[in-house]
């Protein structure tokens, strides 16, 4: 009897050579025609990729679909408690700087009264496959759920339309294209943000006594020198092209430095536009935030009247601890019904505390120490590349103090299968045994308590070599993918 690894190998494409080199120029050719792009300092390139769509069970494949409105129920409801929030990640904030810095924020706005009880969230919820070793299904494990800058919902709907146009064009039996499921985030993801934009415009009317028409603008806040810019250029040019709206893209330091706050109504100006909704493509991590300005121009957008994605306490919920403690015995049934929680919970993967002092926390420490190769270390950070594994892991915890450590969860390796894959990355390929990680992107819209809007909008694949550790794109260890059902 073949494994359930052996299966998922099975419903791999397996290119030769001359068929590899074929879908490189093809591939290569329609990316650059349709904007599959990055910016490298060189300049444009095509976007680091798989030539073939990596197999992925349909079955869980639609799970990890429903799944995402359920999480954006868990993560509304855990932002609007503010005990919890704060139990929880004060602890962190004592020895990590950037947790401290945005939970003063979150904590400082709340104490001067929100102004806009508007918010949207676009999140994604990112999953590996699990192979339990014993010819049990395939099972998602979650490996994070991410609230800010979700990133790579344009490039991620190229890389589908890649995938199905070079199976169609250069067929590789037997592989159908009707097996590469559709994928739009680019129209639901400017939808919500042009929603957002329209019910802020009816909670707050035009200035009265004010010189000529009102400008309504959306503010992307990026990276200087942003290297995905592409990524968020075609989101920026759908919610123009869907909604009429324009899109104003400025740095945190810029933003400090060039927009207006009316202390009065909290109306954000930037550029003559009247900020409607404010998207964050940077300010995730310590990195983007270089000195005071920064920091200020952070604590400037959340007192404003604009609409967040996401607020300071989604931010917050997005952290590392908050999905730790949310994995524990009756903590996500706090905030959701019973039936939603168990689907929530079925793809938890093995998550546990350091430093606070249980018997929990030691006997984690202790188990990762002993078995390093069984455990993954991880910080409060998103953008990839800052876990620990392994010797690295084990140091780490048998040198940091418990105060250090808080700021820390311990999760489990997830052992995911392995398929053939060729992966292009800088115009050079690499044929490789890949691993798959699928996220769900879902847009959430809240007034107060209350979600009005709450839905499922698309999908990405990224892929790795089975030989790396992290699968971050952007950080350079992983390529864009599509899941090919069976």
């Amino acid at each position: 009897m073949s494994s359930v690894s052996d299966d998922y190998r099975k419903a791999a494409a397996t290119l030769s050579k001359d068929q590899a080199v074929h879908y490189k120029e093809l591939g290569s050719a329609w990316a650059a025609a349709n904007g599959f792009v990055v910016m490298r300092p060189t300049g444009l390139q095509v976007a680091p990729c798989s030539l073939t769509p990596s197999p992925f069970p349909s079955k869980v494949y639609k799970q990890c679909k429903d799944l995402i409105p359920d999480f954006g129920k868990l993560v509304h409801a855990v932002s609007k408690d503010h005990d919890f929030i704060n139990q929880h990640l004060a602890p962190v904030a004592e020895s990590d700087d950037f947790q401290k810095k945005l939970l003063d924020i979150y904590n400082s706005v709340r104490e001067e009264g929100v102004r806009q009880p508007i918010s949207l969230a676009i999140l994604r919820s990112d999953y590996m496959l699990h192979d339990n070793g014993d010819a049990s299904p395939l099972q998602p494990r979650q490996v994070e759920i991410n609230t800010i800058a979700s990133s790579f919902a344009a490039l991620s709907e190229k890389a589908t339309l890649l995938h199905s146009f070079l199976l169609s064009r250069s067929p590789v039996p037997p592989l159908d294209p009707k097996n590469c499921p559709p994928n739009a985030p680019i129209d639901n993801i400017a939808s919500g943000i042009a929603q957002a934009s329209k019910l802020y415009e009816k909670a707050e009317p035009p200035a009265t006594g004010g010189a000529g028409g009102r400008k309504i603008g959306v503010l992307f806040v990026v990276q200087p020198d942003e290297g995905n810019v592409f990524d968020q250029r075609h989101l920026e040019f759908r919610i123009f092209d869907k909604h009429s709206i324009p899109v104003i893209r400025a740095t945190l330091a810029e933003i400090e430095s060039e927009s207006t706050l009316d202390e009065g109504s909290r109306r954000l100006m930037l550029r003559g536009f009247e900020i409607s909704v404010i998207y964050f493509r940077a300010g995730y991590a310590p990195t983007d935030y270089f000195g005071d300005s920064e920091w200020s121009a952070r604590l400037k957008m959340e007192r404003s009247a604009a609409v967040k994605c996401p607020t300071a306490a989604y931010q917050c919920v997005g952290a590392k601890k908050i999905q730790q403690v949310l994995a524990a015995a009756g903590e996500t049934e706090r905030f959701v019904d019973k039936a939603t929680a168990k689907r929530i919970r079925a793809s938890y993967a093995g998550l546990y505390p350091l430093g606070d002092g249980s018997e929990e926390a030691a006997k984690a420490k202790a188990r990762a120490i002993e078995n390093p190769d069984k455990y993954v270390l991880k910080p409060q950070r998103e953008g990839g590349g800052n876990n620990l594994y392994d010797q690295d892991m084990k140091q780490a915890l048998e040198t940091m103090s418990d105060h250090e450590l808080q700021a820390f969860i311990l999760m489990d390796i997830i052992q995911a299968p392995q398929s053939p894959a060729v992966f292009m990355r800088d115009g050079q390929m690499v044929e490789c045994d890949g691993i798959a990680e699928l996220g769900t992107y879902g847009v959430s819209i809240s007034n107060g308590n209350k979600l009005q809007r709450n839905d499922y909008a698309g999908h990405l694949l990224r892929s790795k070599m089975a030989s790396s550790k992290e699968a971050g794109v952007a950080a350079g260890f992983g390529v864009i993918d599509s899941p090919y059902l069976y």
